[in-house]
């Protein structure tokens, strides 16, 4: 039975080792009150496109996919949404319950979104996609598509691909972490938007230091 329990731990570290998104919850969940405290120096980052969304958007609910430490939630909050922020990241969602405390958050995994079809005017993924690997992103986009009403309202933003497609990036900061990315370029994701039931209300580029950002506005259809 010992040696059955041992094969049995190997097996599991093996997945575990297969999996990034697994790996980049644990590095969120260990670095978590760091990487709040750096997001809530920096409240209105998403300001301009949070502004573009509110114009666009018909309907106060709204879902904020990837929702992380909170940091957004407080522009919903304060213009009147009906918000709710989901994460995988317990840690995460610890600090933005300490942060934001009229919030909902829920711990949540993007492939099943557990809420009823069509319930949403709208979603929010700013800096969370990325963290999908490549070969299951249209499975997340079609999870949320269902969960959001017809001609409902989204934003995305994903970090623009320069040398690496995808994969695991090991970092020196926070004491040395691991987190998964997945890098777009402005046309690759379009396209997948496209064939995923979204249509592409206008797009940019929002630049920060050594990152551009592909901002992407869309409609479900």
């Amino acid at each position: 039975m010992i040696g059955r329990d041992i094969a049995m731990q190997r097996l599991y570290a093996a997945i575990y080792m297969l999996n990034p998104s697994q790996r980049t919850i644990k590095t969120y969940n260990k670095i978590a009150k760091e990487y709040a405290a750096r997001g809530y120096n920096n409240p209105l980052f998403w300001h301009r496109e949070f502004k573009i969304f509110q114009k666009l958007i018909s309907g106060k609910r709204v879902i904020d996919i990837g929702c992380g430490s909170g940091k957004d939630a407080l522009l919903f909050i304060k213009n009147k949404f009906d918000y709710i922020g989901i994460d995988a990241s317990s840690g995460l969602l610890h600090e933005a319950r300490k942060f934001v405390k009229s919030g909902k958050f829920i711990l949540m995994n993007f492939y099943k979104l557990k809420f009823p079809q069509n319930h949403f005017d709208g979603f929010w993924a700013a800096a969370s996609l990325l963290h999908i690997p490549k070969r299951r992103v249209a499975k997340v986009l079609r999870a949320i598509r269902k969960i959001i009403k017809s001609q409902g309202i989204g934003f995305i933003a994903l970090k623009e691909k320069r040398h690496l497609d995808e994969g695991i990036i090991k970092e020196k900061k926070h004491g040395g972490i691991e987190r998964y990315f997945a890098f777009y370029t402005k046309v690759e994701f379009q396209k997948i938007l496209e064939q995923n039931g979204f249509k592409i209300l206008r797009n940019h580029i929002h630049q920060e230091e050594d990152t551009n950002w592909l901002c992407y506005f869309v409609r479900k259809i």
